[in-house]
């Protein structure tokens, strides 16, 4: 006889309505969410679906970094809040694009692979702390996070030049 599964536990998630809600920004450049008659001092906004759909489902987390809410849509918030939310989110999710792979090694102490490649912001050393930070569900494009977490994508690794690949194959 098979044991019965455990039951979830309740997951509760505190939609944000954007009717009731904006964001200001301070002049020390702190985010606050006014809700109500409520000011939240954020820490960070993230996206629950940075590649797939990176405007709706923004997790929002307050100073300590307990979760305040969600937003379910991006475009339903004010026209200020939108373009305080996009300055921080396009810098927490900047991705560099890489043109060429100049040179690919492995570190042999720590298993972590060093890159050396052409990105649109011109020639980075980067590296990468193993095959978890490299991401081909979406092949041929590529996403690589740093040890640094910066993040940098291959938009099409198959119409990179013959050497990228070369040098690049082993490590994906």
């Amino acid at each position: 006889m098979r044991e019965p599964l455990a039951e979830e536990p309740d997951i509760e998630v505190r939609v944000l309505p954007p009717d009731q809600i904006r964001f200001v920004q301070l002049p020390d450049q702190q985010i606050v969410l006014i809700w109500g008659d409520r000011a939240i001092a954020i820490q960070k906004v993230l996206r629950a679906l940075p590649i797939s759909d990176p405007w709706r489902y923004l997790v929002v987390y307050d100073s300590d970094g307990a979760e305040v809410g969600v937003i379910k849509d991006f475009g339903e918030l004010d026209s200020k809040s939108q373009e305080i939310l996009r300055r921080e989110l396009e810098a927490r999710y900047k991705t560099l694009v890489i043109k060429r792979v100049l040179k690919v090694e492995r570190l042999s102490q720590s298993g972590h692979s060093r890159w050396q490649v052409e990105t649109n912001e011109g020639i980075h050393d980067i590296v990468i702390p193993g095959s978890d930070h490299i991401h081909t569900s979406r092949y041929p494009r590529i996403f690589l996070r740093s040890a640094d977490s910066q993040r940098y994508e291959i938009p099409d690794f198959e119409a990179l030049d013959i050497h990228s690949r070369r040098v690049a194959r082993d490590f994906l």
